[in-house]
């Protein structure tokens, strides 16, 4: 089967979902807010995946960083992160990892994470954060790279200390996919 023709089907199927849980909601005299149970599909019901299937899917299969010299990573890389963007995922705060580092965490780690299965064309986007979850290493990596000025002040004011500012090993986040702008 064809990507397209498995988008189809997954946008079908949503549709068919949410169509079926806004009929019973009406039957119970309930919410019938499409919307409302377009959410509730969406983040509780839709069928589990991983980024990494539905990379795999659309007929990326990334090969072991290890098997990559610089060049063909860098490459892979650029593929990678493509891909990742015709599929509605999209990376933020990737700076402070060399391709490496980036292609690996990817690989290895955040793509293989489970995730609902949603068409590309869903309206839905998934942001990957490189920097994770909150947490004070975390606080201070977005410190060290991204933080604005004000939010440097900001930092400083709430905890008692500041974090040097450095320049990150890559610049590639403002060459990094974007959703495009809604109308």
């Amino acid at each position: 089967m064809e990507l397209t023709d498995r988008h189809a089907t997954k946008r079908q199927v949503r549709t068919m979902a949410i169509d079926q849980l806004v009929a019973e909601a009406a039957a119970q005299g309930e919410c019938e807010d499409r919307l409302y149970w377009t959410l509730i599909y969406d983040f509780e019901m839709a069928p589990i995946t991983t980024n990494l299937a539905q990379l795999e899917e659309a007929g990326l299969h990334p090969v072991c960083a290890f098997l990559l010299d610089e060049d063909d990573l860098a490459e892979a890389l650029r593929h990678l992160i493509a891909t990742l963007a015709e599929l509605s995922i999209f990376l933020i705060h990737t700076n402070h990892l060399t391709d490496r580092e980036l292609y690996c965490r990817l690989v290895d780690q955040i793509l293989v994470e489970p995730v609902r299965d949603l068409p590309p064309d869903a309206g839905v986007h998934e942001f990957i954060d490189l920097i994770g979850a909150e947490g004070s290493s975390q606080q201070e990596l977005f410190q060290r790279y991204y933080a604005t000025d004000g939010e440097r002040d900001r930092f400083r004011e709430a905890h008692g200390y500041s974090v040097a500012r450095e320049s990150p090993p890559s610049d590639r986040d403002r060459f990094l996919p974007a959703p495009p702008a809604r109308p």
